[in-house]
């Protein structure tokens, strides 16, 4: 596999443990009344609104889509949706965040604040599954290896020294903090009674 895409299913997957992390906590709240972790979900959200508008997403649309696009039309339909999809991701997120501090405010709340991350969670993984099962095996088939070069270095330079250090550093402490704030067997916290 192309080091772009192993960087992109390993940034789907640390973008997953977050969602499904989010996604745990809240059904602890609905099944078993736990207290909500109000600073923890924040920080959740903020990982999930930064991490994939302002680093994964422009690169998905910039390089792999785009060259995509140059090799083959066999994807069109995938690559329009999943870009409409990166369009409406901030209304999605904007509805999400509107629910976790109504919620906050007012325990009624909860009910929609649960709905909307149901909903955030089950258009995420739809979206990434498109991109794993749809996009990524025909790009391993047309693509070229000037076309990986290209995509490699974009995305390799989340990790790049020169390029990607300070943000990518703010990631990994975020994403750390959540980890460690997560109970078990979801994160590393202490498990809640």
């Amino acid at each position: 596999m192309q080091r772009g895409l192993t960087i992109i299913k390993d940034e789907h997957r640390a973008l997953a443990a977050v969602l499904r992390g989010f996604q745990y906590l809240v059904q602890q709240i609905g099944n078993s009344g736990k207290a909500p972790d109000f600073p923890l979900m924040k920080s959740m959200l903020t990982y999930i609104e930064t991490f994939p508008d302002k680093l994964h997403h422009p690169k998905e649309d910039e390089y792999l889509y785009r060259i995509m696009r140059e090799r083959t039309s066999e994807v069109d339909a995938t690559l329009d949706l999943l870009e409409e999809e990166h369009r409406q991701e901030p209304e999605w997120l904007g509805r999400l965040r509107t629910s976790l501090e109504l919620y906050e405010r007012d325990a009624g709340a909860f009910d929609g604040f649960a709905d909307a991350v149901e909903f955030y969670v089950a258009s995420h993984f739809s979206h990434m599954n498109k991109e794993e099962d749809v996009v990524m095996p025909v790009a391993e088939k047309v693509l070229t290896a000037e076309d990986w070069q290209t995509i490699d270095a974009a995305f390799g330079s989340n990790q790049d020294p020169l390029v990607g250090t300070g943000t990518q550093k703010e990631f990994r402490e975020l994403f750390r903090r959540i980890v460690n704030l997560m109970p078990a067997p979801m994160g590393l916290g202490p498990e809640q009674q």
